[in-house]
């Protein structure tokens, strides 16, 4: 029943990813003024969908498992885009548990000719509990690059974690710092070549986490820079 269940929602995520294609090779016909909002963008998406718990791993504890994040449609301003139409990136990402409450992970994917490498630290704010109703919390750094023939990233973000530990299903919350540091590789519009821009945005979630066993399903809604995002994972943690 476990191994149907992540089967499923293996494929849910997929399903997700592909409902979420967009073409970033539009990039190559980008604007000035389309630099900024495509950035932000970018940013929200590498900085969504890491965390769906504030319960540190705990000293050998591992997580490994598949993120996918989706925006409903391009910022105000993001030409290269199309209107109204959804889009996203995909992640593997490796937890493992560290002794003083800390957790260190990795994480990385392809999508759509985007490459992203990435990871960072949480560190548990206080004794970590599976006492029931017990509130958990932990702060977030992380820093992620990504890659295409068009352009390239380097985002930064802090957050704060919060989560209360209901049996089954557990809620959590969050909030963040984006910030992005854009760089322009080569485009039609010779006068942008190697033009950089930095952005930057609060980021705001809100989700509910399913214990199978010793696997897991969550989902969660962003909201950040005026727009939505959807957020969704699925793994082992142990």
């Amino acid at each position: 029943m476990l191994k149907k269940t992540i089967c499923f929602a293996f494929a849910s995520l997929l399903g997700l990813s592909s409902a979420a294609a967009a073409n970033y090779d539009n990039f190559r016909g980008v604007t000035l003024a389309a630099l900024k909002p495509f950035a932000r963008d970018l940013g929200g998406l590498l900085g969504s969908g890491t965390n769906q718990t504030a319960r540190p791993l705990g000293f050998a504890g591992f997580d490994i498992g598949v993120r996918g994040v989706t925006q409903f449609n391009p910022s105000s301003g993001n030409s290269v885009l199309k209107k109204n139409n959804l889009f996203g990136l995909g992640f593997v990402q490796a937890e493992i548990g560290m002794p003083y409450r800390i957790d260190g992970f990795v994480r990385g994917g392809a999508f759509e000719g985007v490459a992203v490498a990435g990871g960072g630290l949480r560190y548990g704010l206080w004794n970590l509990s599976d006492e029931k109703y017990k509130i958990n919390a932990m702060l977030v750094g992380m820093a992620n690059m990504a890659t295409h023939r068009y352009f390239n990233a380097v985002h930064f973000n802090t957050g704060l974690v919060i989560s209360i530990n209901v049996p089954v299903v557990s809620p959590f919350i969050g909030v963040a710092y984006d910030m992005t540091r854009f760089q322009v590789q080569g485009v039609n519009d010779i006068s942008l070549a190697g033009k950089k821009v930095f952005v930057s945005a609060a980021r705001y979630t809100a989700g509910m986490r399913v214990k199978i066993k010793l696997g897991y399903l969550a989902g969660g809604i962003t909201y950040t820079h005026d727009r939505s995002l959807a957020n969704a994972s699925a793994g082992f943690r142990f």
